[in-house]
Order: structure tokens, then C-alpha cells, then sequence
């Protein structure tokens, strides 16, 4: 959900961002942008696209070969050591999907984030692949339909961790609503994939009404992002910059109904609940009636993250890992923006969780989601080993700082 780049006026509509610490990056609130390279791209193009709000780099092995896979990765592990020629404190962590038929799976090695599945028509074709590639078990799978016509579509949702909805499956905002709904219930992530749109922006009589209106539904109808693909004539950076201008702008307008989107959402949910998804449930209800501008969660799969997503939070999430791929996958979801912490570990976990949350804090103040009087909603597990955060705070982010500042621990003080 994030756009980092360097603010350099001269410099905006070309997505550079050098990592200097002397003026600020700026975060705009967006969705997640899955972005399928078909084209030739060095680390320098990827690097560009990256800082224009591009969040996972895409390649569709049904149509592109091992070599071309190995080029797009290539070019990806250089972009992100570009920063690194410079003084950087943060790292922006980039996801890698690939794209497979279930019919003809391919090998993948480590660096490979998410997988696209398509060619399934049934719950018993997705076990079959599971249980026939179980070196897949481990990575989040999101299921591309041919067809919304599939009998069982509900329960192939609860069995994957995600969907892509192709318009050529029908309209959006009608035969989309009950995949829609039954996808949320299940706390997947939906990203709807529009292969026209870049093209169609790039056209003569085109306009910027149509990407807005674009920009409006993915925000109105909750999707956690978009699937772009390339145009092999020039890379799309002022298409994605507008795209993210867009949904900033028109996120910040949605979030006005968040209260009515918490009560939606907690509505249907039955007795007895699960702490993990208590606490995230009240969390979120918590920073939108203290008004807190981030809240911030420390998490190790994701999981405490994920749940987050789904409880309708009304500010960003700032989530801190010290796991690079969870970083990674966590692009998947609504409103998270992943934070990879790789600093030396403290030996105490109340001194590592309060590092952590300070490392969030940092971020946030350099680039400027909020100031010293801020309120933030602190998520973290009370004991390393507890598995999931437990309990949440309100904090000011002044006393944060005094705190990692003078080894108080982060328990000492809470806000009502």
C-alpha cells in the first residue's frame, strides 16, 4: 500500500529515489499493485517502477520460459541493492509472484513470494495439486478462475489465499458482488486485474476521468489490488504515479465511512471469537475513536497483520518484521505497509518489542504519516513465544521515543 520516493520536485514523474536521508520520502495510501513484466526490464527500469507504487513483480510462466523468469529476478535482486550505494535506513521490500498452470507446474526456487494458479475447476483439482506439489505448501496461493461459474467457487476460496477477478468473467460490480462478499468472509484478499487499462491510458484521446473512475471502484468495493500488465513500448511510470495519486485521494475520502466499514464487518461474525481476531477487531475500533493516525503491529508470519487487514482499520498499518519474506507477502493485504527490521536483537523481548515499535515510529516521522503528538495503536505479543499479539496499546508517539530513549519498557504508559 505504499509509494516511497524521494521528494524532488524535478524528479517526481520520473520515480526516482535515491534514499537520502536529508529530505523525506512521502507514503501515499494506495492498494497493492501486482505488476506482470513481458517486456525486457533491467534493474534500473524495475527499480523505477518499484518507486512508483509497484509492489509485486509478476512473470506468467504459461507464456514466458525459465531464462526470461531468471532475468526479471535478476533484475529485481538489483534494484534492490540500488538504495544501498547510498545511505539508506529503510528497505523496500519487493515481492516476486509467478503465474502457473496447474496442469503443467513448474519448479521455483527461494526467491519466488506468491503463486498465480490458474486451470483449476474444482476443490478436489486444488487438493490433487497441493498434495502432487507440496513444495508449494508454503507459499500463499492466489487462484485465478476461469470461469465464475465454477459449483464450487465458495469453497475453492476458503482453500486458497486469494483471488484474481479477470473482467472477461463478467461485470465487476454485479456477478463480482457475491465473490466479493463470500471472499471478505473468509478474510482472502481479492485483486482485480484490468489488462487494458495502461494501454488505454497511453491513448491519444484518453483522459485522466477514466483512470480515476478506475481508481474509485478498487477503493469503493474494497479490493486489496490491482493486476497490471506491461506495455512493450514504454514503461508505464507516469501511469502508475497517477494510478496512486488516484487511490490516495480517494482513499482518504472512503475512510470518513470507517466506523460504518468496523460495524459491517464485526456484524456477522458469531461467538465465541478467537483472541488473535478480538484483539485486532478492537484494535482497530480503538485507533478510529482515539483518532490515532497508524497503528502499529509486530508480527513474524504475518498472521497478526493479516487479521488486521480484515478488521476494517482506519489508518495504515505499519507492520514490523524481521522476516524479509514476510515482508514480502504481506503486500497481499489491504492497508499494510511492511517494515523489515534487521537490526542487531536485544537479548530481553520487552527491550526487542519496544525496538521494534520505535523502528516503526522512526519511519513514520521521517516520512511524515504523523509528529510528536500523534496517537498510535501498539499491537505486540506480551511474550515472545505467545504466537500471536495478545494485547494492544495507545500510545503517543512522544513517549515511544522517551521510552526506546531511556529503557523504560513499553508497557509503562497507556493514553485513553
Amino acid at each position: 500500500m505504499v509509494w516511497w520516493m524521494h521528494f524532488q520536485t524535478a524528479k517526481r514523474r520520473e520515480g526516482v529515489h535515491f534514499g537520502w536521508m536529508g529530505t523525506k520520502d512521502i507514503v501515499y495510501e494506495t492498494i497493492n499493485v501486482i505488476f506482470e513484466c513481458n517486456g525486457n526490464y533491467d534493474g534500473y527500469d524495475i527499480n523505477a517502477l518499484t518507486k512508483a507504487g509497484v509492489n509485486i513483480f509478476n512473470v506468467d510462466m504459461t507464456l514466458n520460459d525459465t531464462d526470461y523468469f531468471n532475468s526479471i529476478k535478476d533484475a529485481i535482486q538489483f534494484a534492490q541493492n540500488v538504495p544501498k550505494i547510498l545511505i539508506s535506513t529503510y528497505h523496500t521490500p519487493v515481492g516476486l509472484s509467478v503465474t502457473i498452470s496447474a496442469n503443467n507446474p513448474i519448479e521455483v526456487d527461494d526467491r519466488v513470494d506468491i503463486i498465480i494458479l490458474k486451470d483449476i475447476m474444482t476443490t478436489d483439482e486444488l487438493r490433487t495439486f497441493k498434495k502432487r506439489n507440496d513444495k508449494f505448501s508454503s507459499l500463499p496461493i492466489l487462484f485465478w478462475p476461469p470461469t465464475l461459474k465454477i459449483e464450487d467457487l465458495n469453497e475453492l476460496i476458503k482453500f486458497t489465499d486469494g483471488i484474481i477477478l479477470d473482467p472477461s468473467l463478467g461485470s465487476v460490480y454485479s456477478d463480482f458482488h457475491e465473490v466479493l462478499r463470500k471472499c471478505k468472509e473468509s478474510r482472502r484478499p481479492v485483486f482485480f486485474m484490468n489488462p487494458c487499462v495502461i494501454d488505454d491510458y497511453y491513448e491519444d484521446t484518453a483522459n485522466d476521468r477514466q483512470l480515476l473512475l478506475l481508481a474509485n471502484d478498487v477503493i469503493k468495493y474494497r479490493f486489496d489490488g490491482v493486476f497490471f500488465k506491461d506495455r512493450f513500448e514504454k514503461i508505464p511510470i507516469e501511469f502508475m504515479q497517477a494510478f496512486v495519486r488516484g487511490t490516495d485521494m480517494i482513499a482518504t475520502e472512503f475512510d470518513e465511512s470507517a466506523e460504518l466499514d468496523y460495524f459491517k464487518l464485526t456484524m456477522p461474525i458469531q461467538a465465541p471469537v478467537l483472541q488473535p481476531y478480538t484483539v485486532a477487531l478492537a484494535a482497530s475500533l480503538a485507533a478510529f475513536y482515539s483518532e490515532a493516525s497508524a497503528i502499529i503491529v509486530l508480527t513474524t508470519t504475518g498472521a497478526s497483520a493479516r487479521i488486521l487487514s480484515f478488521a476494517a482499520p482506519p489508518c495504515r498499518v505499519l507492520a514490523v518484521t524481521r522476516h524479509l519474506r514476510t515482508a514480502r507477502t504481506l503486500h497481499l493485504y489491504r492497508k499494510i505497509l511492511p517494515l523489515y527490521y534487521k537490526e542487531k536483537r536485544a537479548i530481553c523481548w520487552q527491550d526487542e518489542s519496544l525496538a521494534r515499535i520505535a523502528f516503526g515510529t522512526e519511519f513514520g516521522l521521517d516520512t511524515g504519516l504523523f509528529n510528536l503528538v500523534s496517537k498510535l495503536v501498539v499491537l505486540a505479543p506480551t511474550e515472545e513465544l505467545s504466537g500471536y499479539c495478545n494485547s494492544f496499546q495507545i500510545l503517543t508517539v512522544s513517549y515511544i521515543r522517551h521510552a526506546f530513549t531511556c529503557g523504560v519498557p513499553s508497557h509503562g504508559e497507556d493514553i485513553d
